[in-house]
């Protein structure tokens, strides 16, 4: 959410000023400017950017064991998908919900998963892809958060769906390698850094070279430079464009490599 502060239309055109060809809107930036997908998908057509668009995750749990929250929640995904299709996005984040507690049965939150994506797939009216994306591997409440979980949903929705690699979220370069030589596709990547040390608490979503993930050995796994699109996750806290530049700079510098 670069430029929360913003408008995603000032936001199409700021990237496009700083070099950049794709942005990833949020759905809950959209949902706080009030804009019309319209107005947004006319910007991006102004810039030739193009645009991917993220699932709600602000107070949202497709699975919640309160069934209310779980109804609201997706129906705000199902908002979300339809103003990606009306923006031409190319692919739409998916995050799998999670549980509230260890003591929630998995078959359960399975099931709300399953019935979950199940309606997010139903409701589109074009090929647009979703894809799911690895949850924050050091939080017992997430469930899909590996290339194994992942993997169980690509068994039973096949091709219908695509893998969102997101590498602050494996919080250190052995778990992401693991996760690359694991996981069959990649379609999409959310790319920040992560510092993590044992037995400390990781900082994920840094600037790049702010952490000690290897870039070089995660990007020299072939399956890494599959990607449609590689969307910087990093924070920054209502950035000039001199910043938003040299990210885009180091982003580049990473995949020359």
């Amino acid at each position: 959410m670069v430029l929360w502060d913003r408008s995603l239309v000032d936001a199409v055109h700021i990237l496009s000023a700083a070099g950049y060809d794709t942005i990833e809107i949020w759905a809950d930036h959209l949902n706080k400017t009030g804009e019309a997908p319209g107005a947004i998908e006319k910007a991006l057509r102004q810039t030739n950017l193009r645009c991917t668009v993220h699932c709600p995750i602000i107070d949202v749990n497709i699975c919640s064991m309160n069934q209310a929250i779980a109804d609201t929640s997706l129906d705000l995904y199902l908002a979300a998908l339809t103003a990606a299709e009306s923006m031409d996005a190319v692919l739409f984040v998916f995050h799998a919900g999670n549980l509230f507690s260890r003591f929630d049965p998995l078959d359960t939150y399975e099931e709300k998963l399953h019935q979950a994506l199940d309606r997010v797939l139903g409701h589109r009216r074009t090929e647009l892809l979703v894809v799911v994306e690895n949850m924050e591997s050091d939080k017992p409440e997430e469930v899909v958060k590996d290339a194994g979980g992942i993997a169980k949903l690509l068994a039973r929705f096949g091709e219908e769906i695509g893998v969102c690699w997101d590498c602050t979220h494996l919080i250190s370069t052995a778990g992401n390698i693991d996760f690359l030589q694991d996981i069959p596709r990649i379609d999409h990547i959310h790319l920040s850094d992560a510092l993590y040390h044992e037995g400390q608490p990781a900082r994920k979503h840094l600037r790049l070279g702010q952490g000690n993930l290897d870039f070089e050995r995660l990007f020299a796994e072939s399956r890494a430079r599959h990607a449609r699109v590689i969307s910087l996750e990093t924070v920054l806290i209502d950035p000039q464009l001199d910043d938003l530049v040299q990210e885009r700079s180091r982003m580049e510098t990473i995949l020359e490599r």
